[in-house]
């Protein structure tokens, strides 16, 4: 299938025609005149890559508003974890697809995932069009029996999904956190990425309670723990990472660790502080960016947390020019998806056609100084009008092409009618 956008503006300012042929951008030039099945009239619409969002877990929409308000810790096991328990793969597939039409809907295309019942998130990224890293979350809490059951669960889930949906999907190993896996797991799960040649995603250093608990039990802080592990590679994407030493951001640098950064996530649950991004940037560390779940965020935005995630560094440090609004749409694009291995997050010939187009008339997105300035700090969800992904459209003028966004909204809301915590 051939796409051809006319007349799209660029983040530079110029015009040009852009030509999609299977899942690649084929051709970029000020005038292109081409067969295709579908013709996209882009003027006075921004054309951008798709964000990609390197950490969340959409099966969460369903647990939106549960628990708000609430530090990490209570949250996590007085609220959300309760109420995991009543989620079933059925429940997992709408909720992921709710998340799906969200994250399209304001301009991702490309997320990383881990959670469990993944088999219906597979299904839903699938069903939606959009491409996605997988991964299924796993806990042993220090529990051999629990231990095997998870990577048994985790291998299998690669070996059924790593590549399907035409190479839209691809897998991960999962362990969820330093402080719920085991040594023993954290060295699996390493072992496990390394046999699959997959990425490893985990939770790091979220809040000051983790790295004091990793402190007294192992006597070190949980970077250089996961280092002590053989976890930190040029293929792991570590969330969060708000409570760093200079020196644990220089050993991730060291190792090639991705880091997902999440303000706004970070900012709700209280985290306190802000990750040391200034820090990592000069070390050299790829910085991305997440929303994480909607449980912690109430949003799938990437628009709101290029903009968050840039203000937290500039009030925290003082400094204005902490991160710069094309620091912070790189983090959303191209760092986001060298993270994932993705070849994607440019608008050049050759690459993956995730795609978005933004309305460049809309009152917030006017007078145009800097494009890049308006994306990040003007524009919002309801500005994206149009998305290419994989080189198909999956909405049109604001329509989602792939599924019914309608039914997922209804499935959602009845399953959480019946999940409740008091």
């Amino acid at each position: 299938m051939a796409v051809l956008i006319k007349g799209a503006t660029f983040a530079s300012g110029k015009k040009c025609d852009v030509l999609i042929e299977s899942n690649k951008i084929a051709k970029i030039a000020p005038s292109i005149t081409a067969r295709a099945e579908e013709k996209i009239d882009a003027h006075g619409k921004l054309l951008l890559p798709g964000f990609i969002n390197t950490h969340t877990h959409t099966g969460m929409s369903i647990l939106r508003g549960i628990g708000d308000d609430l530090q990490l810790h209570d949250w996590l096991w007085k609220k959300v974890r309760p109420a995991e328990q009543k989620i079933c793969e059925l429940d997992m597939h709408a909720a992921s697809l709710l998340s799906c039409a969200e994250m399209v809907r304001s301009g991702t295309t490309c997320f990383n995932d881990m959670y469990f019942h993944m088999k219906g998130v597979a299904a839903a990224v699938k069903e939606s069009g959009m491409r996605a890293t997988l991964g299924y979350g796993m806990v042993d809490l220090g529990d051999e029996k629990k231990r095997k059951s998870e990577l048994a669960i985790g291998e299998q889930f690669i070996k059924e999904f790593d590549g399907s949906a035409n190479g839209r999907i691809k897998c991960s190993v999962a362990p969820h956190a330093p402080y719920t896996c085991s040594a023993e797991l954290l060295r699996a799960s390493a072992a496990l990425a390394k046999k699959h040649k997959t990425r490893l995603h985990i939770h790091l250093s979220e809040t000051r309670k983790e790295v004091f608990d990793m402190l007294k039990q192992t006597k070190m802080r949980p970077v250089d723990y996961l280092a002590s592990l053989g976890v930190l590679s040029p293929n792991t994407i570590a969330a969060h990472c708000v409570w760093l030493t200079k020196q644990e951001v220089g050993t991730l640098a060291k190792h090639g660790t991705h880091v997902s950064y999440n303000p706004v996530s970070n900012m709700k649950l209280a985290s306190g502080g802000a990750a040391p991004i200034p820090e990592m940037l000069e070390a050299g560390v790829n910085v991305t960016l997440g929303t994480d779940g909607v449980a912690s965020n109430n949003s799938h935005s990437m628009f709101e947390c290029m903009k968050i995630g840039a203000l937290l560094q500039k009030q925290s440090r003082w400094d204005a020019q902490a991160v710069n609004a094309k620091q912070a749409l790189q983090f959303a694009t191209l760092n986001g998806a060298r993270a994932l291995g993705i070849n994607a997050g440019e608008i050049k010939e050759g690459k993956l056609a995730d795609i978005i187009l933004l309305d460049m008339r809309a009152p917030n997105m006017q007078p145009v100084r800097s494009m890049e300035s308006n994306v990040v700090y003007s524009a919002h969800a309801g500005n994206v009008t149009d998305a290419i992904i994989d080189g198909k459209l999956v909405m049109r003028n604001h329509k989602i092409l792939t599924f019914d966004e309608e039914k997922a909204i209804d499935a959602v809301q009845k399953a959480a009618d019946r999940i409740t915590v008091t």
